[in-house]
């Protein structure tokens, strides 16, 4: 009989459980929370370049953001001294190198080092000339004693910040060891010129007018040769080191 009432209430209960309003919900499994991936700094690479151009003499450094683009720093600079003439005045002419650029290069193929760049410069170049006479100075067509003019002084320099676009080959950062780097690009921007002249001691009211002008008419001749020049052709080579 025990037995009997045993598995009738059994019985009873799996009735109410099933048919009776009650149902079992299975229990769904924890879920897994992702995986935390963190960057290993420890394996990235450095690309140290020293380089030679038409932006002087620089530094590169530069560090893979991914497997295809790359950031860039440099900065160059040098001071170069040349004679030349211009509008039928000979100069004394210093170069002066100094610039700095943040850049981004994009190397579309794997294990190749051609690559495109984009970025800007600070563009703090300048060219500062002194005039040199040969008994007169010829300004804008005319001849003017040398003791008539104290000092002729030519300045040239450029829009401080220049957008950089240009491809090249090298600075390739994903790899470790020597290498070869090759730039070529141009800085955007405008030209700035100044031309002034100092009053000589044999200069009359006259002359030092009529030499006004002229200087005048020469900044403009100056001006309107450099209006066209839009850019700053950037050509750069040297040799890189990866660690």
């Amino acid at each position: 009989m025990k037995k009997l009432l045993l598995v009738g209430t059994f019985l009873m209960g799996s009735n109410m459980l099933f048919a009776g309003g009650y149902s079992l919900t299975p229990v769904e499994p924890a879920t897994e929370l992702p995986e935390t991936t963190i960057e290993d700094t420890s394996s990235r690479l450095y690309n140290v370049g020293l380089k030679v151009g038409t932006l002087g003499v620089g530094i590169d450094v530069s560090t893979p953001i991914n497997d295809s683009f790359a950031f860039r720093v440099n900065v160059n600079g040098a001071t170069y001294s040349h004679s030349a003439t211009e509008e039928e005045i000979d100069y004394d002419a210093d170069l002066k190198f100094a610039n700095a650029g943040v850049l981004v290069d994009y190397f579309p193929f794997e294990s190749v080092g051609f690559h495109l760049s984009a970025g800007a410069y600070y563009n703090a170049n300048k060219i500062e000339a002194q005039g040199v006479p040969n008994g007169t100075y010829t300004i804008d067509g005319k001849d003017y004693a040398a003791s008539d003019i104290g000092s002729l002084d030519a300045k040239l320099d450029f829009d401080k910040f220049a957008p950089y676009v240009g491809l090249g080959w090298g600075n390739d950062s994903r790899s470790e060891g020597f290498g070869f780097s090759l730039d070529l690009g141009m800085l955007v921007g405008k030209t700035h010129t100044d031309l002034t002249a100092t009053r000589g001691s044999t200069a009359d009211d006259t002359t030092w007018a009529e030499i006004q002008d002229s200087v005048a008419a020469e900044k403009e001749k100056l001006d309107d040769d450099l209006d066209r020049l839009k850019v700053y052709p950037v050509i750069m080579v040297g040799i890189t080191y990866t660690f």
